[in-house]
């Protein structure tokens, strides 16, 4: 089956949950950024997590609401970073793919050995209207989806479950990817969390489940039965929207001066810049370059490009 989330409440709306199979979308992270099996798991996990955390976000007449994960855990696979919507599109780079660590003594990928521990991840919420959240927290494991969970109880005061999985094949594919995220709402009972942390502890791996032939419709199912109100299921997709336009904009962000560092480096051009998420290269000519330094300096006004 194609890429999809789910969404849905239970337990007569005590508790919400959204649940995803990204395989397609995370094989295809895979393929653009050609990392390390353990970074393929990492990079695949944000994914998974900033997908389902995006999922609880309402669609707006503003712009379109979005979240963005960081984590910088000090580990060799430096900052991991993925941007979702709730429309289910998701962009995740790693800033050194080729990161690796030695396979746990069971032989699982040591996911926290790329990313570390030793540093925060950082949650920016747009609701699409108003002005963004932004939470930190500290890492508690660098494994991803403990840390989410962290977050969630700590910064949003929801205590939830948390399940990312990313199954690397031998021959460095995809195989399997997604996640699961359950979040207790105000009027459950002690005894029923505790009942519930036991339906999802039993759940396992979702990628075991994957491998078994349940998705995440199954998922769900099987932790709630039948009092379960599914509220939609959407494709999932990798969506980058770099542009001309945008690098254009990321460039008077940088300053006049960087750009004439740019244009000092390289003064015959075109300059190359390469979009972190997709690995799209935009040559730059001098004379843009140049346009761009007299447009900062100037303010920002738009300047004849001749």
């Amino acid at each position: 089956m194609a890429d999809h989330m789910i969404r849905a409440v239970a337990w007569g709306g005590r508790v919400r949950v959204a649940a995803c199979d990204a395989t397609d979308t995370v094989e295809e992270l895979r393929r653009i950024h050609d990392p390390s099996p353990v970074a393929t798991a990492a990079v695949g996990r944000i994914a998974s997590g900033a997908l389902l955390m995006a999922s609880m976000l309402e669609k707006v007449t503003g712009r379109e609401p979005m979240v963005t994960i960081e984590i910088d855990g000090g580990g060799p696979a430096g900052k991991l970073l993925a941007t979702a919507s709730p429309r289910g599109w998701v962009r995740a780079m790693v800033a050194n793919p080729l990161a690796t660590a030695e396979p746990r003594v069971n032989g699982k990928l040591n996911v926290a050995g790329v990313v570390g521990t030793a540093g925060e991840l950082i949650v920016t919420r747009d609701p699409g209207i108003g002005e963004p959240y932004r939470g930190v927290v500290p890492l508690v494991s660098g494994e991803i989806a403990q840390d989410f969970a962290r977050y969630l109880l700590d910064s949003e005061q929801t205590p939830s479950a948390v399940l990312l999985g990313v199954h690397v094949v031998p021959a460095g594919r995809v195989g399997h990817a997604g996640g699961l995220m359950v979040q207790l709402l105000p009027g459950i009972s002690d005894e029923q969390a505790e009942e519930l942390s036991s339906r999802v502890r039993g759940l396992g791996a979702v990628t075991s489940q994957m491998a078994a032939g349940a998705g995440p419709r199954a998922w769900i199912e099987s932790l709630f039965a039948d009092d379960l109100t599914v509220l939609g299921e959407i494709p999932v997709r990798f969506f980058c929207g770099c542009s001309e336009h945008r690098v254009e904009t990321a460039l008077m962000l940088l300053g006049a001066d960087e750009v004439r560092s740019m244009i000092d480096d390289n003064p015959d051009g075109p300059t190359v810049l390469s979009c972190g998420f997709c690995r799209k290269e935009y040559p730059v000519s001098t004379a843009d370059l140049r346009r761009i330094v007299r447009s900062v300096e100037a303010g920002g006004a738009d300047d004849d490009p001749n």
